[in-house]
């Protein structure tokens, strides 16, 4: 049986029908053939997409020819974990396709997230890539389906419940990997995806302050991660959005899908006060750097001062990753001391309630010497301004004493305000300028350079052994992991460009990216949890040198991985020694059989 074109004429135009034609033998014993349907006409089925529908349910059941090759590479992997997760399930039982369809929205996310961890593609090319990928063998999709109309309708269809679907493979993933097990502690932190386009009625994308002090079109999204550097919470928010709503809403929904004694390590975006006391009247422990707005320096000298202010902080044994390897003389030094920092607030029915929260005042030489030098960067900067000022004395744009002033002001900002003492006036109808450093403020305001507080509310230990300031940094020093994540984010799966403008779309397609950083983390937290702690993995770099393996470098490792239809069935290339042991330890079997060494001709 086959698919026969059939041309007929009317009148001055011709059209193109397509029947399925059948082949049988006659009385005589001859190959005769015969249409069974008419299935319609070509350019109808091509434009309605019924054509792609109809190739795409031959291709679930007619398997393509010997000799056809598809990239399985790191989508091998991937698979395994999809599954693991149930992410299709979960999907499609929260919103079921109507009616008959050869594609389910489960499906269509399954594909998506796997696209963005083999070969990040935008949406019109999806299609491309599952076409030379593996995609029906490990998916069981056919990639001539995934056109755009299909991937939007799923995007809009999965908007409406994303939260529940990342809610529910949060509990799975805490449920199914050891890995993850323990996710008393989340580190948190905020980042700025960036937009381009107007998107003028967007409530989503806007314009807003990002970590590089610039303005521009983004989603903020917001990201808690466990210490195994696996993410198990995702979220946007509108790009013009303050951190303060993204946090609470980051720790009510952790906190009532957890269990109790969450820890959450943050950055400064909640370290405001109301931000402390709302987290501390959850009962959510937490470790975060106070703003400089909080009063924390005035706190540190009213009560640290008497005890000798810095001289009174004590070493703290601490050394960095980067620095485990330099001598002792070129390390960072540390101190420290933990102290109490009450805080009361008035409720919005007036009363007063207390917190009893504390401080790990933490000094650190890098952060004291990394000070000290913007400091004077910003010195000899004002200065350099200065003096095109006085060499431009009497010229076109320094003519008065009032244009002299008008550029000093906008010169002393910043850092260096108020640590240059600037004098300005006239002689014989010509403006003159002198100035010179202000020692004595230079010195106020060095006093406290290298010097942070980090909030907490953590209590002692169960055995009665204290809380230290050493265990306070070295908690709130895992905060790296996450921010590695946010690097993942954009550079590995690369969440920009994104070629949408519809708001549901948007959000359904960052829930996506999400769900393929969840397993971005699991892959490379299980590996590691397989190895053991700190043991590297030989091989596992393009060079061939060992290392404590990355989800990226495991991705990689399987490029170029290929499977081949047979007469016998699919066979799978020969597995480098590196993916043999990755997939050994990640315990994932092999669907189909390797190909075996032809032995050479002579």
């Amino acid at each position: 049986m086959y698919v026969r074109r059939h041309k007929v004429r009317k009148g001055a135009k011709s059209y193109v029908y397509l029947r399925l034609v059948e082949a049988y033998r006659d009385q005589e014993g001859k190959v005769r053939h015969r249409p069974v349907a008419t299935l319609g006409r070509e350019d109808q089925l091509k434009t309605s997409g019924q054509l792609d529908q109809l190739a795409a349910s031959f291709a679930r059941l007619d398997p393509p020819a010997a000799g056809t090759r598809r990239v399985a590479g790191p989508l091998l992997v991937v698979a395994h974990y999809l599954e693991r997760l149930g992410l299709v399930k979960l999907v499609d039982s929260l919103v079921p396709v109507r009616g008959r369809a050869y594609l389910t929205h489960g499906e269509v996310a399954a594909v998506l997230a796997a696209s963005r961890l083999c070969s990040p593609s935008p949406l019109y090319d999806i299609a491309g890539w599952a076409s030379s990928a593996a995609v029906t063998e490990l998916l069981g999709v056919p990639g001539m389906l995934l056109n755009d109309d299909r991937l939007g309708r799923a995007l809009d269809a999965l908007a409406p419940v994303a939260a529940q679907v990342r809610g529910e493979l949060l509990l799975a993933a805490v449920r199914e990997f050891p890995a993850v097990a323990d996710a008393s502690r989340l580190h948190l932190d905020l980042t700025a995806v960036r937009f381009a386009g107007a998107h003028e009625n967007s409530a989503l994308v806007a314009k807003g302050w990002a970590a590089d002090r610039t303005i521009k079109r983004q989603v903020k999204t917001l990201q808690a991660t466990v210490p195994a550097g696996v993410s198990l919470y995702f979220r946007a928010h509108k790009g013009s959005a303050s951190e303060l709503p993204a946090f609470t809403d980051a720790i009510e929904t952790l906190a009532a899908a957890l269990a109790p004694g969450l820890v959450v390590v943050a950055d400064s975006g909640l370290g405001y006060l109301e931000n402390l006391c709302a987290a501390d009247a959850k009962n959510v422990q937490f470790v975060a750097p106070l703003r400089a707005d909080t009063g924390w320096a005035g706190r540190f000298d009213a009560d640290v001062g008497p005890l000798g202010g810095l001289a009174a902080l004590e070493a703290l044994d601490h050394v960095s990753h980067r620095e485990r390897r330099l001598p002792a003389a070129r390390r960072t030094v540390w101190k420290g001391l933990l102290r109490p920092f009450p805080v009361t607030r008035t409720t919005d029915d007036g009363d007063q309630v207390h917190h009893d929260l504390r401080a790990a005042y933490i000094w650190s030489s890098e952060q004291a010497a990394s000070v000290a030098a913007a400091r004077e960067r910003a010195l000899a900067k004002a200065e350099d301004a200065l003096a095109r000022v006085r060499n431009g004395l009497g010229g076109r744009y320094y003519k008065t004493r009032k244009q002299v002033d008008a550029r000093v002001a906008k010169i002393l900002t910043g850092q260096a305000a108020r640590l240059i003492t600037v004098r300005t006036g006239t002689r014989a109808g010509k403006p003159w300028i002198r100035w010179q450093r202000d020692t004595g403020a230079i010195a106020a305001a060095s006093r406290l350079d290298g010097l942070y507080a980090l909030a907490t509310n953590l209590p002692d230990h169960p055995d009665g052994t204290p809380l230290t300031a050493l265990e306070v940094l070295t908690t709130y020093k895992d905060q790296w992991i996450v921010e590695q994540r946010h690097r993942d984010l954009k550079q590995t799966l690369k969440v920009r460009p994104i070629f949408l403008h519809n708001d549901d779309r948007i959000e359904a397609l960052i829930a996506v990216i999400g769900i393929a950083l969840l397993i971005f983390g699991l892959i490379e937290a299980d590996l590691r949890a397989a190895l053991g702690d700190g043991v590297p993995l030989p091989g596992i770099l393009p060079e061939g040198r060992a290392a404590r393996p990355t989800a990226r470098a495991v991705l990689a490792a399987f490029t170029g991985l290929h499977l081949t239809y047979t007469p016998g069935g699919i066979v799978l290339d020969r597995l480098t020694p590196v993916q043999r042991r990755i997939l050994a330890l990640l315990d994932i079997p092999l669907p189909w059989p390797e190909k075996h060494h032809e032995p050479v001709k002579p």
